[in-house]
């Protein structure tokens, strides 16, 4: 026997998999770091019987231990997620807009995209791949129309995307860079037979150069990737109430990407094998007084009411624990710059 790690005594009456279940272990877990510590002789075999002279596993850690860490895994007070490998899945993600100026509704729509999703671990690290199947604009005022349509283009060069993820979840680098760019130098040369050569024109397709040359700030400054990839994966020991977390900044939608600062709240619950985490985000006028400059001078005037902001942002999200794996998520943004200017967002994706 090796004396420096731990063992576990055989129930002749136990098999693998009673004994995996004892200690909280996944059977081929258990399995594998047995026969890599063992002699020949000693393997489990790969109907996971085991040689009748057998009296003893090695394990990862101690008996008492590990099924310390299995109680407080299944316990309602402690959730822990992990990321795992996913085989291709298919989500589908609904996106509305609606900006409300003195109670009209001047921009309003419905997006459908779906996604085919997978992931897989590499070294230490995970890699996230995502094709666009479709992304079809379900409803828009018709006088944005054929503008939308002609940035619906633009969704190409990340027809398909990788990414590599933090320990986290979030996004680390995009690991398909130069395939991005390629991508984006043919519909470009595409897009330039089309256009009229205006300085509107000109003035998007440099902005393509720009994002789809370095795309990272692109991504994480866009909503719907910062809900996919979001810092989810962890221990959480508090459940069943809010608690604060750090406060963040959130890329204002009513001012043009400008930054908002905003508490935020965690909630989290766990229904049998079921997580869901629950955010509250919160801005107010007197944290986001920068704001407050670029009201008075560029929409007071037209709206004739002074400067009140808030922004409140819930987001829920549903895991797959032992998978690992997010299996819904809902996103309601409702950002205010006064009663008579307010714009409000709304995501939801779902695995289908």
């Amino acid at each position: 026997m090796k004396s420096d790690l731990h063992i576990y005594q055989i129930d002749k009456s136990f098999n693998l998999q009673k004994i995996a279940e004892i200690l909280g272990l996944e059977v081929k877990l258990l399995k594998d770091f047995h026969n890599a510590n063992s002699s020949p002789h000693e393997w489990i075999k790969d109907d996971n019987q085991f040689p009748t002279w057998l009296n003893h596993l090695y394990i990862p850690d101690s008996e008492i231990n590990l099924i310390e860490n299995k109680k407080r895994r299944e316990s309602l007070d402690f959730v822990s997620l992990r990321q795992a490998e996913i085989n291709k899945s298919t989500y589908k993600i609904n996106h509305k807009i609606d900006l409300q100026v003195s109670g009209n509704s001047m921009i309003d729509s419905e997006t459908e995209i779906i996604w085919e999703v997978s992931k897989r671990r590499e070294e230490n690290s995970f890699y996230s791949d995502i094709t666009q199947v479709s992304h079809q604009v379900k409803y828009i005022k018709s006088i944005y129309r054929q503008f939308a349509e002609y940035m619906q283009k633009f969704n190409k060069p990340l027809g398909h995307l990788t990414v590599k993820m933090t320990d986290g979840g979030s996004i680390h680098s995009i690991a398909n860079q130069d395939e991005i760019w390629f991508n984006w130098v043919l519909l470009r040369k595409s897009l330039e037979t089309e256009t009229s050569n205006t300085i509107e024109e000109k003035n998007i397709l440099e902005g393509g150069d720009k994002d789809f040359k370095d795309t990272l700030p692109l991504i994480k400054n866009n909503i719907l990737y910062n809900l996919f990839f979001n810092d989810c994966y962890r221990d959480y020991n508090q459940t069943g109430k809010f608690i604060e977390e750090e406060k963040r900044q959130y890329n204002s939608q009513a001012f043009n990407n400008e930054k908002v600062n905003t508490t935020v709240k965690r909630k989290v619950e766990k229904e049998g094998n079921i997580a869901k985490i629950k955010f509250l985000c919160e801005g107010n006028s007197y944290h986001n007084q920068h704001l407050k400059e670029i009201y008075n001078s560029q929409l007071k005037e037209f709206l004739k009411e002074n400067y009140d902001y808030s922004l409140m942002w819930s987001i829920e999200y549903h895991f797959d624990i032992e998978k690992g794996m997010m299996l819904f998520c809902q996103s309601k943004i409702k950002e205010r710059a006064s009663n008579n200017y307010i714009h409000s967002m709304e995501h939801k994706i779902e695995l289908i």
